[in-house]
């Protein structure tokens, strides 16, 4: 065999639960795939193929905001101390600027461009640096960090 597996997964006893169901499968799926590639990428068998797995700039930027949240709930529920850091209005203004347009493209990139190439390099898009779109990301995850 040429290292392929075939993926099933059981989406319930019934056409209303399978309904239910298949979003989140193919989502994990889709993750499986993925890593499956990104091993093949690290190991030299293939290249990365850019926007195969493609989102809308809102969606970028909610899947980001929901790992926010994953990532906030995880320290909240194991270090007591977290709750008590203070967060000053002025800290949100960079994201702010980011999201009102003021920001040049470099500003972006150090603000959040981390997080743009990460969605690129999960397939998410194929947006370069500087294109109407790169910013329309970076902007929407501004707005979510804030």
């Amino acid at each position: 065999m040429d290292g392929k597996t075939e993926l099933r997964t059981a989406l319930g006893p019934d056409y209303r639960t399978a309904l239910k169901s298949l979003p989140g499968a193919v989502a994990v799926l889709q993750h499986k795939i993925a890593l499956g590639e990104r091993r093949a990428v690290e190991a030299g068998e293939l290249s990365i193929t850019t926007g195969r797995y493609p989102l809308s700039p809102s969606q970028i930027a909610i899947r980001d905001y929901q790992a926010q949240l994953t990532f906030d709930e995880e320290i909240r529920a194991n270090h007591h101390q977290y709750a008590s850091f203070d967060v000053g209005y002025e800290d949100g203004q960079p994201f702010r600027d980011g999201y009102s347009g003021k920001l040049s493209d470099d500003q972006l990139e150090l603000l959040v461009g981390d997080r743009v190439e990460r969605y690129r390099n999960a397939g998410n898009h194929a947006a370069p640096k500087g294109s109407a779109e790169w910013r329309q990301i970076a902007r929407a995850l501004c707005v979510f960090e804030l």
